[in-house]
């Protein structure tokens, strides 16, 4: 990539780099232990859950490389920083499924070190594409293409359609499934993904460019956690780890009639997609919302996190808050936070407020 066009996407993807939101009020930092049914948030696109004695892993990322002086950028070469993730990683050794929503370097950069170091009995799963870079980085044996199984759309007439139900892929151990969804990758900035492209073949070397670091397919996840028998589901959540336009990440309707307990929403690039999250929330109807890929991830500092620059994250918690049932928590976690997942028991929500027109 010429070194001018780098530039320009280095500083696009960047912004600037005040922090709009002072003291972050409201931001949910606590990290005691508690019980399960919990989930962590690790930062960025990363969660963590414990399940009957397995675990599911969403795309850790602790490395967040910067540019040299800056606070607000990455550098055009990224390389994972073991170190720093050893440092923050937590228990993730009865992780089985790691489940991956496109191959940009913030997403998968940490995953085969974690598979490695912590976490040595997990499979992950992804898009062809993920899965062609990964099998330059671990054992070709421990990587799932999932594209195959994904719950897709169809557009006719210019129209995307509903998706229809995918394949669930199974735990090893039987304890969690999950789903993935066709879905988009939000654009950097008016609406252009500047890092686009995927692999149709497996690499032979691991991409050290940010450019190198392709989405391929971006899907959502739609998650089980099921009961003792392994047939039902006990707490489903869905999971976008990108912005993505309607109804592309929407979940399909299933036979089972099970609601969604919790939506894990993606902040990052929300200005960036119509009617992002809101449609989404009305399909959805979620007892909770959690909201992650919220904070600065250049050269950042987990304790003391601050919000993209640029991200509007007031409008959007205000978005989020009017599309949910009267009483849904909605949490925006500070990273390495542990959250109780609500109660285990169906509800009906009603929305809190109408539409909006457009949004931003």
């Amino acid at each position: 990539m010429p070194a001018v066009v780098m530039l320009v996407v280095l500083l696009l993807l960047g912004g600037c780099a005040r922090d709009p939101q002072g003291g972050m009020p409201g931001l949910y930092r606590e990290r005691a232990v508690i019980g399960e049914p919990k989930i962590q948030f690790l930062g960025v696109g990363g969660w963590l859950l414990h399940w009957r004695g397995e675990g599911v892993l969403l795309a850790p990322s602790f490395s967040n490389p910067a540019a040299v002086n800056s606070g607000f950028l990455p550098p055009a070469r990224v390389v994972a920083d073991h170190k720093r993730i050893d440092l923050y990683m937590p228990r993730a050794d009865d992780v089985s499924m790691l489940l991956v929503g496109h191959g940009h370097y913030d997403h998968l950069l940490d995953v085969p070190w974690v598979m490695k170091k912590h976490s040595p009995k997990a499979l992950v799963y992804g898009s062809s594409s993920v899965a062609h870079m990964l099998r330059a980085m671990v054992d070709p044996k421990r990587v799932v293409n999932a594209q195959w199984a994904m719950a897709r759309l169809e557009e006719r007439d210019g129209t995307w359609l509903p998706p229809k139900p995918g394949t669930w892929l199974y735990s090893t151990g039987g304890r969690i499934r999950a789903m993935p969804i066709q879905s988009q990758h939000a654009g950097h900035v008016a609406g252009i993904n500047l890092i686009p492209g995927r692999y149709v073949l497996d690499l032979k070397e691991v991409p050290v460019y940010i450019w190198q670091w392709k989405p391929g397919q971006p899907m959502a996840w739609l998650i089980d956690l099921l009961d003792e028998s392994g047939k039902n589901p006990v707490y489903r959540l869905h999971y976008q780890d990108s912005g993505a336009p309607p109804p592309l990440g929407f979940p399909p309707a299933l036979a089972d009639g099970k609601g969604i307990d919790v939506e894990i929403l993606s902040a990052a690039s929300w200005t960036q997609v119509p009617d992002y999250p809101w449609r989404l929330l009305t399909v959805t109807r979620p007892r909770m919302v959690l909201i992650g890929h919220w904070e600065n991830f250049f050269g950042n500092d987990p304790y003391r996190p601050r919000p993209l620059p640029g991200l509007k994250l007031q409008p959007f918690l205000d978005t989020i808050a009017c599309h949910v049932a009267r009483g849904v928590p909605v949490v925006l976690p500070a990273p390495l936070a542990v959250i109780p997942l609500p109660p285990a028991q169906p509800t009906v929500p009603a929305l809190s407020c109408p539409a909006p027109r457009q949004a931003e």
